[in-house]
Order: structure tokens, then C-alpha cells, then sequence
């Protein structure tokens, strides 16, 4: 099986490994920002961490998710490619105290590589100055939920609720769960559709073709408040407002869905029933929750199996411990990751949705008029058998979509 920190040297950074060991060759008059800029994209990393010790730096990308460690470096290398961002991000190279944040465009000397927005953010650490560099691009767009990795029968149920009029869809999960890629996803299918979108956001982060995009400007007087009284103005179909994360949007969602119009918006919580916690915890009134919550899409990232180089193999003694310790039956068999040039010896390649999809029936409700806990609506969804999102993920396990590792890993709630 793959050993993920001895695979992951499989040269993730070639060019600026040769740069490194021979300054003179034909990247010489690059410089080894750009070079780390090439690897770290052909490698499909969206981050890159430079991180100092009093020894050697260590050079690490995100790839789907996963820090991975790619190279380490001479400190003095590490404190020129740290100087080489810092001027390319407009700060000032000399070291700092104070923690700063810049950002720059590049583009890659590959034919067809659009020009790419990068962060960079530099922090004083004891032994030495860690930066951390993020691809700004924007989320993928698909063009129908299945190719998210939303089953059939959620599908169906996505559709239904986009062709009725009235309440509210909530993506649910922590930060980097894909909730955005989600509902960009649902608003593409929209602007295909005869209907009328604006969105309310906080910060407007990506520009979509078609759909009326509102930013929320504080200062100038246009809140969550007074520009949602500005959108139903405007008479739209479905009302998007990014990130519900304070008292405001919460009653501006209310507000929207009350009024006959489709309400989307993204919340974190940890599975779909824990928004209603979340909602209370805002101050929304248990009947205002019942009467415009329509759908709750809750979901995580976990890490594709590449499929060039993934095996069957017995059901590793430490997972049958997991799954027995939660009441779980393991399988004889599993897939695992193995590593292979397809996948750059990781095991894996790109990430999918693992999904728990909740349509409150009219007995939720009068649970939520009663003001039932998370345990006692998650207790009644699986009484009538929904598939929570565990049972998603260890569907996609069997199917060799995914790890049991990554389905571990992915911190859903656990039967029980």
C-alpha cells in the first residue's frame, strides 16, 4: 500500500530540483519562485507552504485537500525563494515581526494557461519567516449535481425542490467542504433556466455569466437588511446569499424565503440536521426555521482513488477496529491506494463529494415546533432509513471511488 510521505518525493518539484542542483543550466535566468510556481501547478496544488526551521525549509503543496510534503531546502535557498515572493507580492522583503499579505498575477509558460491570481501571506515564526501561497482560481463548475458525486435519488430531490417556489436550500459543512463549488454549481443550472437569479454576497468572490451579483457594502449603508429589501424589488425567482454567518443574513434568508422566493445559502455545520442548531444559535425562532427550511445539502471532500494504479486488498486490521468500535460491520476486502505516474505516487487523484441530503417531511417539522435537539432529528432520520452521509461514504469505499481512510478522515457524525 502507498506510502504516502515516500511517494509523495516522486519529484513533484523537477524544475526547481534542477535548478537547485545545477544554478548555471538552462533555468539559471529564472527565477526559482517561477520554477516552484510551474511544479506546484502541473502538480495541481492549490496551496503552497514554505515552512522555516533553524536546519533545513521545507517546501509542502496541497493537492486535493492533503498537505504533502515535496522538498527541502538549504536555508539559504529557502530565505531567497522567501524574498522572491515577498517582492513579487509587493511587501517588503526584509524580514518582519508584523504578519502581512500581499498578492500577484502569473502566468505559466504553458501553451493555453490562462493568468492566475495568487495570495501570499507571511508570518514570523521563531526560526524564520513561513509564507503561505494560494492559487486564487475560481471553483470548478459542473453542470449537474451528479457529477459532484450526489447520488441519483438526491439529484431527483434537488431538482424538485429547484422547480418548486418558496423555501430555502442550505449546503452545509466546514470550511473547505466544497460548499461553493455545490451552489455554483446549482446557480449554472439556473442561468440555463428561464428564471430570474440575484445573488447578496460578502464578498462577491467569482463573477457568473448571467446571474445578477449584489456585493454587500456596509459602509455605504447596503447590509444584509437593506439589500435584501432591494433584491425583492427586483423581483427574482431564486435569491443566493453566500455565507450565512451572522444574525443579519440569518433573518435576511428568513425574510427572503418567506416572501415566495427560493432562498440558497451556504452554513457551517458538521451533518444536515446540525443547521438547525446553527439557525437557533443565530436567533432564528423555531417556527421561522420550520416554516422556510426546505433542503439541506450536507457534504465533505474526500480524496479519489486514482483509478490507474488502485488494488483490492484485505480490510486492513485498524479499520475493522474503526468500523467494529462504531457498531459497523467491515468488509473482507478494501481498496486502497497504491501509487503510480498517473497520480505522481500519491494513490490518489482529485476529490468528490461525500453527501447527506435532508428534506424535512411534515414529522420534522412538528419536531422542530417542539424543539427537538440534533439528536432526536438525526435518530428520526435514520428510523426511516436516510442515508447519512457515513453510509455515502462507505458506499463510495465498496465502490472504489474512495478510501475506507478518507471516509474515516472526513469527521462526518457516526451512527449511533
Amino acid at each position: 500500500m502507498a506510502n504516502e510521505r515516500q511517494l509523495a518525493r516522486r519529484r513533484l518539484l523537477p524544475r526547481l530540483e534542477a535548478r537547485l542542483a545545477d544554478p548555471s543550466g538552462d533555468e539559471g535566468e529564472t527565477l526559482a519562485a517561477n520554477l516552484l510556481l510551474h511544479d506546484a501547478a502541473r502538480a495541481r496544488a492549490s496551496d503552497i507552504h514554505l515552512d522555516p526551521s533553524r536546519e533545513r525549509w521545507r517546501i509542502r503543496l496541497r493537492i486535493d485537500g492533503r498537505i504533502i510534503d515535496a522538498l527541502e531546502l538549504d536555508v539559504g535557498d529557502g530565505v531567497q525563494l522567501t524574498n522572491q515572493f515577498k517582492v513579487l507580492a509587493g511587501l517588503d522583503p526584509t524580514p518582519s515581526r508584523v504578519a502581512s499579505e500581499g498578492s500577484f498575477s502569473w502566468t505559466s509558460d504553458a501553451e493555453g494557461v490562462e493568468e492566475t491570481f495568487l495570495r501570499v501571506t507571511a508570518v514570523h515564526c521563531v526560526a524564520g519567516e513561513k509564507l503561505a501561497i494560494r492559487f486564487l482560481a475560481p471553483p470548478p463548475s459542473f453542470h449537474d449535481p451528479l457529477a459532484l458525486g450526489i447520488g441519483e435519488q438526491g439529484a431527483r430531490g434537488i431538482r424538485r425542490w429547484m422547480d418548486a417556489t418558496g423555501g430555502m436550500l442550505l449546503v452545509a459543512g466546514p470550511t473547505g467542504a466544497g460548499k461553493t463549488t455545490t451552489l455554483y454549481t446549482l446557480l449554472n443550472q439556473l442561468r440555463l433556466t428561464e428564471s430570474h437569479v440575484v445573488t447578496l454576497e460578502d464578498p462577491v468572490e467569482y463573477s457568473i455569466s448571467g446571474i445578477n451579483q449584489i456585493q454587500v457594502d456596509a459602509k455605504s449603508g447596503l447590509d444584509f437588511a437593506s439589500g435584501t429589501r432591494s433584491m425583492l424589488r427586483l423581483d427574482p425567482d431564486y435569491v443566493l446569499i453566500g455565507e450565512i454567518r451572522d444574525t443579519g443574513s440569518a433573518a435576511a434568508a428568513v425574510s427572503v424565503a418567506s416572501s415566495g422566493r427560493s432562498l440558497m445559502g451556504t452554513l457551517h455545520s458538521r451533518d444536515a440536521v446540525g443547521v438547525v442548531s446553527m439557525l437557533r444559535q443565530l436567533e432564528l425562532e423555531d417556527a421561522e426555521i420550520s416554516a422556510s427550511l426546505g433542503m439541506v445539502i450536507a457534504q465533505r471532500l474526500v480524496r479519489r482513488l486514482c483509478e490507474h494504479c488502485r488494488e483490492r486488498w484485505p480490510t486492513p486490521s485498524r479499520d475493522v477496529e474503526w468500523l467494529e468500535a462504531v457498531g459497523l460491520e467491515a468488509p473482507d476486502s478494501a481498496w486502497v491506494p497504491v501509487g503510480c505516474e498517473q497520480c505522481d505516487g500519491l494513490g490518489y487523484r482529485e476529490r468528490t463529494g461525500v453527501f447527506e441530503i435532508w428534506q424535512p417531511t411534515p414529522e420534522d417539522h412538528a419536531l422542530l415546533l417542539r424543539h427537538a435537539d440534533d439528536a432526536i432529528l438525526r435518530r428520526s432520520l435514520r428510523e426511516r432509513g436516510e442515508t447519512l452521509m457515513i453510509a455515502d461514504g462507505l458506499a463510495k469505499a465498496a465502490a472504489g471511488i474512495t478510501s475506507l481512510r478518507e471516509v474515516f478522515r472526513m469527521g462526518a457524525i457516526l451512527p449511533g
